[in-house]
């Protein structure tokens, strides 16, 4: 699966930023305003133009490499209405969204949903996580905690480049439990010549 195509299966298996990321950059729609005002009903226009506008957006989805992306998005967002006819996404009228959600596959959707949720919550509790990094100058040792993990990353890369210089020994990360991760982060893998030991 590439962000420039999605198969349908694909779209329902994958995590809402990754549809929206596959949206946002190959939809053809794109988020242009010509396509929005075809997409979405103006309520002051008469219904012969907003039954050739779903039509025109019809269309213009049909041809659209992330179609299943953008209707898998629109069932998961809760749009269209079973009693309103007065939008399009994914080639999908909001009236057969409605549909779909509610009835046809509200139980796939629900599970979907939640694995959403999960998923937005598992990276927000990996984003608070704290970290302490340890290291030894000439100095003496340099301790570092409550790091977020991207200051581990930027402060562990430059250890690791003074390390190559010979000014830092014994890098260390440890998580709130005291265990070492130091592997579990990409400046560990970084290719800074070998880390001398301390003295």
């Amino acid at each position: 699966m590439t962000l420039s195509r999605i198969s349908p299966k694909a779209a329902r298996l994958a995590r809402r930023p990754v549809l929206q990321a596959a949206v946002a950059a190959s939809a053809r729609c794109g988020d242009q305003e010509r396509y929005r005002e075809l997409l979405d009903r103006n309520r002051s226009a008469p219904p012969v133009i907003w039954v050739a506008q779903q039509a025109a957006a019809e269309r213009l989805c049909s041809g659209c490499p992330v179609r299943p992306a953008c209707e898998e998005l629109a069932l998961r967002y809760g749009e269209g209405d079973r009693n309103s006819d007065d939008l399009v996404r994914g080639g999908r009228r909001g009236q057969e969204l409605a549909v779909d959600r509610e009835i046809r596959q509200s139980g796939r959707l629900a599970a979907a949903i939640a694995t959403d949720w999960q998923h937005l919550l598992e990276l927000n509790a990996a984003a608070r996580e704290e970290f302490t990094l340890t290291y030894v100058m000439e100095s003496g040792p340099v301790t570092k905690t409550g790091l977020r993990r991207d200051a581990v990353e930027r402060v562990g890369a430059m250890a690791l480049r003074a390390a190559d210089r010979g000014e830092v020994w014994d890098i260390a990360v440890h998580d709130a439990a005291g265990v070492d991760v130091a592997d579990d982060f990409d400046f560990a893998h970084e290719d800074y010549g070998s880390l001398p030991a301390a003295a």
